[in-house]
């Protein structure tokens, strides 16, 4: 009961604290054509929405990654592999804290995935969707300033598991615009498309 009192504080937490994050670090804004942004609707005008929230978060040029968060995921993951749900809960927000002082995608992809197995450890995998999100937003955001095709075709792949649709599709069309001119990325974000329509299709049943 302990450990799922921690987890359910520490996401309360992050959400008190996401409006804030913004002041850590500063980025560039998401650019959107107006007739574009006039025809957003629904699901794709929240999904920018989000990401226009979150383009604070991201720092106008990629810092040193000193690898400090992997020290700290390291630890996090030891102490669910002993069961202290509580102790990992209290690593993982050390670890959030240097994903964001790196600067990279890659960082905020693993805080996210630690995340979500945090609450799987605790019986509230749920209970882990806000952080987990908040994490891979940021991952994606940070994947589309280093013009990374990688890096928005992984954060496509973490919001499918999370069966976020919306954000997920959008990862992949930025993917695509990043990948322009380069077949071999070309092939990589088709090959993408395929496989989520085919989850997409798998889900409809």
């Amino acid at each position: 009961m302990a450990s799922k009192r921690q987890l359910v504080l520490a996401t309360g937490l992050l959400g008190l604290c996401a409006g804030a994050v913004g002041f850590l670090t500063h980025g560039g804004p998401l650019m959107v054509p107006r007739r574009e942004r006039a025809a957003l609707r629904g699901a794709r005008a929240a999904v920018h929405g989000e990401l226009e929230r979150l383009e604070s978060v991201v720092p106008g040029g990629r810092t040193r990654d000193n690898g400090l968060w992997r020290a700290y995921l390291d630890l996090v993951e030891k102490e669910l592999e002993h069961g202290h749900v509580d102790i990992a809960v209290r690593v993982w927000h050390d670890a959030y804290g240097a994903a964001l002082a790196s600067g990279s995608w890659e960082s905020m992809i693993a805080v996210g995935d630690a995340f979500v197995a945090i609450g799987r450890a605790s019986g509230t995998p749920g209970g882990a969707r806000m952080n987990t999100r908040e994490a891979y937003l940021t991952a994606f955001n940070r994947a589309r300033r280093d013009r990374s095709v990688d890096g928005a075709l992984r954060t496509a792949e973490a919001f499918r598991a999370l069966d976020d649709r919306a954000v997920g599709e959008q990862c992949l069309h930025i993917a695509g615009q990043l990948a322009a001119g380069d077949e071999r990325a070309q092939q990589r974000v088709s090959e993408a498309r395929q496989h989520w329509a085919a989850w997409q299709t798998i889900e409809a049943f």
